[in-house]
């Protein structure tokens, strides 16, 4: 039993880790396409903390997730209070997505079906724009009227959770890998 702890712990490290490589390499491909610090029109990490949830439920999904954006805001040196938000909304985007799936369709996310991956993206980049906009606002209360971010990042997660979702639903349907997974599942 404690190996198993241990286990999803470092798991859970170093899926934060990837998440904070994910996002450094995001922003060096595609600095052409970055309208701010935390916004660009492609962001290939957004799927990420959908997975996280997906791949470690939602308490060390959203750990694995906090690890990662404490990480980037460091190497910001992003202040403590900016950090403190980002992680939240990094937080809650997905959770509060995961919800209102569970609520439109009355069942919780197929992995396998990449539809259900598809319609989790839209709900998530809606709420994760939104999330993000008012974190930031509460630091920079001028941004709340500001809303020219929030259709650049909508469309940003969009095309990043998209990609991600096909490659997530290529690697869950596809039977070596599965397989594997749930031999090491059963130890």
């Amino acid at each position: 039993m404690q190996r198993v702890k241990f286990e999803i712990l470092i798991l859970t490290l170093l899926i934060g880790v990837t998440y904070a490589l994910a996002h450094t390499f995001n922003g060096f491909i595609f600095r052409l396409f970055e309208f701010s610090n935390h916004i660009s029109w492609i962001y290939l990490p957004a799927f990420l903390r959908l997975a996280n949830v997906l791949i470690l439920g939602s308490l060390f999904g959203s750990a694995a997730t906090a690890i990662g954006v404490i990480i980037i805001c460091f190497f910001k040196n992003d202040t403590v209070d900016v950090t403190a938000l980002n992680t939240a909304a990094s937080v809650i985007g997905p959770l509060i997505s995961f919800q209102i799936f569970k609520i439109l369709r009355g069942r919780e996310v197929y992995i396998t079906q990449l539809r259900d991956l598809f319609v989790l993206t839209v709900i998530y980049s809606f709420i994760n724009a939104l999330t993000h906009h008012l974190a930031w606002a509460l630091v920079e209360p001028d941004q709340f009227l500001s809303v020219s971010q929030l259709p650049i990042m909508i469309v940003g997660d969009l095309v990043g959770a998209s990609l991600g979702a096909i490659l997530f639903a290529a690697i869950a349907n596809n039977a070596v890998i599965m397989d594997f997974v749930k031999k090491r599942a059963g130890k």
